[in-house]
């Protein structure tokens, strides 16, 4: 039930927020039940002549009517709140039905309370300089009620101590009034401006935080591209060479045949090997698992066998001690050396030798993959634009590493990458 209700009075807010003008609206009327037979009544006794008891009550009608408009129109329900006040301070004064009678300005009658009402909301919701305004023209209008207390016919002409001691008490509780109500109009403002701030600050991390998914699952895709690409590219080379070659032997030399299909099959294992293990990130466990481990640096032998299987000539040379390097560099390397073989022998040929060379040191590990075939590279029934030195150089970046790719001085095409070891990874954000 408690529930029932707070939701209840939620839409209602909500409902009442959408429509400003009907809360003002119904401020307006509250305030003129209140106030407006008082004055009325007030006026009416002062017996001013039907002239300016009209002009009076029209001036009494004007302030509790731009009550209404305060948020719809602040500055012009100012204005007008203003004007109407003026008009009552010059307006002649009004005397009460005690004896002697006591004379007092119209703009001390209690409708002139919807004034602070305006001062307050320009201060809240007028833009630009219209509250300092509004403070200022507060401020005088405060003086200017003073004088004309001052001056006042009846008992409370004189100056004496106890006149001015009164008149010094009225001055202090009009302009405070009025400051007060100015203050309160900033206060709101001041509040509506952090809020909105807040809310802004709140969109944009929001929108951040899109941007930073997209920009995250765009580099996931690109991820999976590369590993796509670098398996299915190199694994599918390999046993289309082999088909091709088992399908001119087939007559011939069965047993070649034979070693070819076992070449086959065994590649495709591998592959399906590898694709097992990358679509084990899109798991719930969010990465592969560990009974299907990603290839390391220490795979590359049985990557060149296998290349070296399909009839490739291949030579890989390991040089210097070998230095520890997390899993990201291990498969950066090993993916570096995959997809320059399969390059290889996609372009270079059958005949054309390769050499595979690591050298290790203390920062950094140095991978050069050299053919030697005769530029310009074959490339007939090989579609263009594919993302094979792209991908190694993504890859590379990602590790705090670099790739040069390009003829080689000895003729055919030298693929060369550097990656840091863990050791200089470390050494750089110390040192950072």
């Amino acid at each position: 039930m408690r529930r029932d209700r707070a939701a209840a009075l939620e839409r209602v807010d909500a409902w009442l927020r959408g429509r400003p003008w009907l809360s003002d609206l119904l401020l307006a009327s509250v305030l003129a039940g209140l106030l407006a037979p008082v004055s009325i009544a007030m006026v009416a006794a002062a017996d001013l002549g039907r002239g300016w008891s009209v002009a009076l009550w029209c001036l009494l009608g004007t302030l509790h009517g731009a009550v209404a408009c305060r948020r719809s129109a602040p500055v012009p329900a100012f204005l007008v709140l203003a004007a109407a006040e003026l008009g009552l301070a010059l307006a002649p004064f009004l005397s009460g039905a005690d004896a002697p009678p006591t004379s007092y300005p119209a703009v001390l009658l209690p409708s002139s309370l919807a004034y602070l009402v305006g001062a307050y909301s320009v201060s809240a919701y007028g833009r630009r300089r219209w509250p300092s305004l509004s403070l200022a023209v507060g401020l005088v209008g405060g003086l200017l009620v003073t004088l004309r207390v001052a001056t006042a016919p009846g008992p409370t002409t004189g100056f004496g101590a106890d006149e001015a001691g009164e008149l010094l008490l009225l001055a202090v509780a009009v302009l405070g009034a009025v400051v007060a109500a100015w203050a309160l109009g900033r206060f709101r403002r001041v509040r509506a401006d952090q809020l909105a701030a807040l809310a802004e600050r709140a969109r944009r991390a929001e929108a951040d935080r899109e941007q930073r998914d997209q920009q995250a699952a765009a580099e996931e895709r690109a991820r999976i591209a590369r590993e796509l690409h670098d398996v299915v590219a190199h694994s599918v080379t390999v046993m289309v060479r082999q088909a091709e070659g088992g399908r001119y032997v087939a007559a011939k030399d069965p047993a070649a045949a034979a070693t070819a299909l076992a070449t086959i099959a065994a590649t495709g294992r591998t592959a399906l090997t590898d694709m097992r293990s990358l679509l084990g990130v899109l798991d719930a466990a969010g990465g592969p698992s560990a009974a299907d481990p990603q290839p390391t640096i220490d795979d590359l032998p049985d990557l060149v066998r296998r290349v070296r299987a399909s009839g490739q000539p291949v030579s890989l040379q390991i040089d210097g001690t070998p230095q520890p390097m997390d899993r990201a560099a291990h498969l950066a390397a090993y993916r570096l050396v995959q997809e320059a073989l399969t390059n290889v022998v996609k372009h270079a040929g059958p005949d054309v030798e390769a050499e595979v060379v690591l050298t290790w040191d203390r920062q950094a590990l140095r991978l050069e993959v050299t053919d030697r075939g005769t530029p310009p590279r074959a490339t007939d029934g090989v579609p263009a634009g594919g993302r094979g030195l792209t991908g190694m150089r993504e890859r590379l970046h990602l590790v705090g590493g670099r790739l040069r790719a390009g003829p080689a001085d000895s003729g055919g095409f030298a693929v060369v990458g550097e990656i840091p070891t863990a050791g200089a990874v470390t050494a750089r954000g110390e040192r950072a």
